[in-house]
């Protein structure tokens, strides 16, 4: 190994070992061997993770729809997936706000997301959730245009792998009101409840796939974007 190429300063007389961090998610461990030279030997993420951590890592039992589980670093990411299917969905309606109007409504399949206490819901038409999947809108209202969901006054519990399913519970048990309803339906563009309703009134089996709005992005990128930054533009 060419420690010119890597760019890297020299190893001061006094130095026995160090870790280097280098662009990127790479590290460089640094050392001297008992005869005076010294070695360079490229390690991963997860193998200082593990070095340095005090406990071992441990997921708890999966739900056994968890596409994809890490660690950033704020904590515990996941993702969970739900083929298409009905859901039954509370709704507060303008008549009387404390007496919410429950529908079993039929949804595309759908990617949920809990990161810290920040939980994303998308839509995805793909047999299965992969990479390259391009993602949709979630057709509801309470989440906003890139798939952040306002829980409103609920308290939700941080993202992990045991939490998750609760985090889903609440999610799916609490009543949509009007926020956040414009920018998922294309034949209804203004109210995604208009086509609720319009679905429940038919008894419709399965969402009109036709009628999901494109968020352009992948999985992959909007996981990546969430971890590694936090956010979506």
């Amino acid at each position: 190994m060419n420690q010119m190429n890597l760019m890297i300063s020299p190893m001061p007389g006094d130095e026995t070992a160090a870790l280097l961090f280098l662009c990127g998610d790479q590290y460089l461990f640094r050392y001297r061997h008992k005869d005076g030279s010294i070695a360079h030997k490229f390690v991963s993420s997860a193998a200082v993770r593990a070095a340095f951590a005090e406990e071992p890592i441990e997921t708890h039992w999966l739900p056994n729809h968890v596409k994809r589980w890490g660690i950033g670093k704020r904590g515990e990411w996941i993702i969970i997936t739900f083929p298409p299917q009905k859901h039954r969905f509370a709704f507060v309606t303008e008549d009387d706000e404390r007496k919410p109007v429950s529908h079993e409504l039929p949804m595309p399949g759908l990617a949920f997301f809990g990161y810290e206490q920040r939980y994303h819901l998308w839509a995805f038409i793909d047999a299965e959730l992969k990479g390259d999947t391009t993602l949709f809108a979630a057709p509801l209202p309470n989440v906003d245009a890139n798939g952040a969901i306002c829980f409103g006054s609920n308290l939700v519990p941080k993202a992990a792998a045991k939490t998750i399913e609760e985090a889903w519970r609440i999610f799916v048990t609490s009543p949509f009101t009007n926020h956040s309803v414009n920018g998922k339906s294309r034949q209804y563009p203004n109210d995604v409840r208009r086509q609720l309703s319009r679905l429940a009134e038919k008894r419709r089996r399965a969402y009109p796939l036709a009628d999901l709005v494109s968020l352009n992005r992948t999985a992959n990128m909007v996981i990546d974007w969430m971890v590694n930054s936090h956010g979506m533009d």
